[in-house]
């Protein structure tokens, strides 16, 4: 009876692994391979007879510039505990038509039939991948026009710290990125205007109108690196990503038109 229901757990168990949509390869410590689920078989155009007692480097060939080869990376991985693998291993794996293809790896060491074995997870990255580089080209774009800007571009986050310095709020406030980048708003303020601007800012965030003038309640006055201040107009605008808010203000110096003004 005992007999009956341990083989029917196994080929319960077994049914399950071989059915699984995830990719999963079982290696020894040494990279030779002695199972393949039939995700693994969609996944890489190999029948699992192909690549049973293989090494796995056929599957995830010696890349140029890593200083190990498949096998260390996974012994490496295998160590750590499973809660430390906060992200995937990445490596680049090759299909039976030699087609090289980026995969997310996690792998686990386990005990099978009294001898240590690599459980390896395999994902197919090359859609992530091209969301990634697609996203990283849109915010480089993006990022260039604002640094160009006729307008100065100051961005903070919600401790009113400095995340974003266009080349105009260099030219107007005579700070580089640099000097700015992690340091309060304050800095660009006068003392005097300090604490009513963040109130207003928090007001701004709290509230449900993504942009607005800053300066309807009169001209914003802004403090140079040299301890010079001058009138500005301004909008705030909001934006929220990841459960973050980032402040952006839009910003002219109205200097030479105060003073065009008060000459005429």
């Amino acid at each position: 009876m005992t007999s009956g229901n341990g083989s029917a757990s196994e080929t319960f168990y077994a049914t399950i692994v071989a059915n699984t949509p995830e990719a999963i390869i079982v290696t020894t410590p040494e990279g030779e391979i002695t199972y393949v689920n039939r995700a693994s078989e969609r996944l890489l155009g190999y029948t699992s007879s192909e690549v049973i007692g293989k090494n796995i480097t056929m599957l995830v060939p010696p890349t140029p510039g890593r200083r190990a080869d498949p096998v260390k990376w996974l012994t490496r991985w295998a160590a750590e505990p499973d809660y430390t693998q906060s992200r995937f291993l990445d490596l680049i794996g090759q299909t039976r038509s030699g087609k090289e293809m980026p995969v997310d790896v996690r792998v686990v060491e386990i005990n099978l039939n009294n001898a240590p074995h690599f459980i390896i997870t395999v994902r197919d990255n090359t859609a992530r991948r091209a969301e990634q580089a697609a996203f990283r080209d849109a915010n480089l774009k993006a990022t260039r026009i604002l640094m160009i800007a006729e307008d100065a571009i100051v961005s903070v986050d919600t401790n009113l710290e400095i995340t974003f310095f266009n080349l105009k709020a260099e030219k107007i406030f005579g700070y580089t990125a640099d000097e700015v980048l992690g340091k309060s708003l304050n800095i660009l303020l006068p003392e005097r205007f300090r604490s009513n601007h963040a109130a207003m800012i928090k007001g701004f965030g709290q509230g449900k109108v993504a942009s607005q003038w800053m300066s309807q309640r009169g001209t914003i006055t802004g403090l140079r690196k040299n301890g010079q201040e001058f009138p500005a107009e301004a909008t705030i605008t909001k934006v929220g990503t990841g459960g973050d808010v980032t402040f952006s203000a839009h910003l002219r110096d109205l200097t030479e038109l105060k003073r065009s003004v008060t000459s005429a």
